[in-house]
This record gives structure tokens, C-alpha cells and sequence, in this order.
């Protein structure tokens, strides 16, 4: 069964190439054996007719990548709140003030070079 979100041959050989591979026939013949092959390696690729179709992994592994995929909320909230407090500080209203009394084109320039653009309009 393949999906519009399997990943490409050469990306699915790069993260699999690793593992031990077990058939769905094996893995329900020998059970027993796979569970340690899981528990010594991490994880193992189940195959399906000759082809990589899943992935057994331990609690431990299935935990790691739960938990680099979580977002670090309190260090976000941090960088927040410290980009919030820049921007109400009295240096940040006045550049404000100065970009609203700029003329469109000066204005224009100004975000050119803001954006780090080679060119600057003068």
C-alpha cells in the first residue's frame, strides 16, 4: 500500500539502511525474536513483499522522537515576550514614528536595506 506521503526510495533506503529487517510472515512466525531484535536495536523495518512497509520500535525510541517533535513552549514564550518588550520600548516608537512621516520612496529604501537588499535607493 503506498501513500501520496511515502517517502522517496533513496530517502527511505538513507533512514532504513540500518535496521534489521523482518517480513510480516517472520514477524508473526517469531515474535519472540523481534522483540529482541527491537529492544537491542531500537526498532526494525517490516516487510511487505520484498518492501519496507512499517516500523517496530521500542517505547523508548517511539518516546525520543515524540519528544523532539514537541515544540519547547516556555522557550518560545520567552523569545516572544522578549521580541514584544523590544518592540514597545521608546527607541522602537520612534523608528516607528520616523517611518510613518518617510515619503513612499524613502520608505521603500529603507525596507530594501532592512532586508539587507545590495542595492539601496537614496
Amino acid at each position: 500500500m503506498t501513500s501520496a506521503l511515502s517517502p522517496r526510495p533513496d530517502l527511505l533506503q538513507r533512514l532504513t539502511h540500518d535496521l534489521p529487517t523482518v517480513s510480516a510472515t517472520q514477524l508473526v512466525a517469531s515474535m519472540q525474536k523481534v522483540t529482541s531484535a527491537v529492544m537491542t536495536r531500537g526498532a526494525v523495518v517490516i516487510t511487505r513483499h520484498d518492501q519496507p512497509a512499517m516500523v517496530l520500535m521500542s517505547i523508548d525510541r517511539y518516546l525520543q522522537l515524540e519528544h523532539a517533535a514537541e515544540p519547547n513552549l516556555d522557550a518560545l514564550t520567552r523569545q516572544f515576550d522578549d521580541m514584544f518588550a523590544q518592540m514597545q520600548g521608546p527607541r522602537a516608537a520612534q523608528r516607528m514614528a520616523d517611518a510613518f512621516a518617510m515619503s513612499p520612496s524613502a520608505l521603500g529604501a529603507a525596507a530594501k536595506r532592512a532586508a539587507g537588499g545590495k542595492r539601496a535607493a537614496r
